[in-house]
């Protein structure tokens, strides 16, 4: 299908091409949910209709851009969010027959960017054909990046390139072989028959046995979830649209800080601007700032205690490194500038985001996921 449709896509005449791609992508999505995909189709004929209305009738409208971030927030939270909690309160199990619609959590965040950035007169073309070819693109649409609409305007190619074709097809290769290969042949082996529960549990499981099972998973999730991005923006990298980056190698990370700039870098990027920044400027507080940010992020995966931990977890490293930075600095302290102390850097944050893996590796509760990390901190927790 991918091959034709590209072909299709620059046999066309260039004014069609957005809107065979944004047929083409609907018609797939429609194919795997009609439902949800129809609900989507609803929602992004209203945000195209009124965001614009914020910032071209004036006072009147201003209620238009809070009132629709509000409405698909709730949209959201109605599939994601309410019944785990729901749930939770009761003491019964979340319900199984309600199906959370395709990709919503993404298409809800570009609609959300698309409201805002309309609402402040920044996007200038609003062509109805680049409109659904950016919410729909079916590359992009079930596991990201997520785009912002400038982007996606700005890094159009009109013609045909054999550069392009041939960038697109060995990005492709590059996230099967990551996927397959790497993560799939070599690190998913490492999981052996263990349980997250069992490695908290069992005491027969060791600390290195933990920090093994621990690593893999954290190292297999990176695989695939990169894996996944480099098939989406190889696969949009053939229509001649260059997607935002999501990935860049965060392993290597020196910092927490700068893995936060190499990790779901689109996800991150959007939280930056709509959620740090703006708590920036009301309360004058980074601190504030950056625990809303990553509780917005642990909400953004999923509505659970272990991803409040996990977020809360990050905060604190992001708030301790930059109170560290400032107090090297003022020492003058130059070893992790140099390449042993970066070594050491790099090997410390790659220990610091694997300690709060425990807490979103699995379904389990924050108390194994506690006990999972008091094996890993050499300390021997309560049968």
């Amino acid at each position: 299908m991918l091959a034709a449709c590209v072909a299709a896509f620059w046999a066309i005449p260039r004014p069609f091409r957005m809107g065979f791609l944004a047929l083409a992508s609907f018609g797939y999505l429609l194919s795997l949910e009609p439902v949800g995909v129809v609900v989507l189709a609803g929602w992004a004929l209203l945000f195209y209709l009124l965001a614009p209305k914020a910032a071209a009738e004036g006072s009147a409208w201003r209620w238009v851009t809070p009132g629709l971030i509000l409405a698909i927030l709730g949209y959201l939270a109605y599939f994601k969010y309410a019944p785990p909690l729901v749930a939770a309160a009761s003491g019964e199990a979340a319900p199984h027959d309600l199906v959370i619609p395709l990709g919503i959590s993404y298409f809800t965040f570009k609609l959300i960017h698309y409201a805002i950035e309309t609402g402040r007169g920044n996007i200038k073309d609003r062509s109805p054909q680049t409109f659904c070819c950016y919410i729909f693109l079916f590359p992009i649409f079930t596991a990201g990046p997520i785009e912002r609409l400038d982007h996606f305007i700005a890094n159009r190619e009109q013609s045909v390139s054999i550069q392009s074709l041939a960038q697109g097809t060995t990005r492709i290769f590059q996230g099967l072989i990551k996927k397959l290969v790497i993560g799939d042949m070599v690190l998913a082996n490492g999981f052996g028959d263990l349980t997250t529960w069992q490695v908290g549990h069992d005491s027969a499981v060791t600390t290195p046995a933990v920090w093994l099972y621990v690593t893999t998973v954290y190292l297999t999730t990176y695989m695939d979830f990169s894996a996944y991005s480099d098939i989406a923006i190889g696969a949009s990298r053939l229509f001649g649209l260059r997607i935002m980056e999501n990935f860049n190698w965060p392993i290597l990370a020196p910092n927490i800080s700068d893995f936060w700039k190499r990790w779901h870098m689109s996800l991150v990027n959007w939280c930056m601007a709509y959620i740090y920044m703006p708590a920036l400027g009301l309360r004058r507080n980074p601190y504030i700032a950056a625990y809303a940010t990553f509780i917005v992020i642990a909400f953004w995966h999923a509505a659970s205690w272990n991803w409040i931990v996990w977020g809360l977890y990050n905060a604190t490293g992001l708030i301790v490194f930059q109170t560290w930075l400032r107090y090297r600095k003022r020492r003058g302290w130059k070893f992790f500038d140099r390449p042993l102390g970066r070594c050491a850097a790099v090997a410390t944050t790659f220990l610091f985001v694997t300690c709060g893996y425990p807490f979103v590796m699995g379904n389990d509760s924050v108390y194994t996921s506690c006990r999972v990390l008091a094996k890993m901190l050499f300390l021997s927790p309560p049968a």
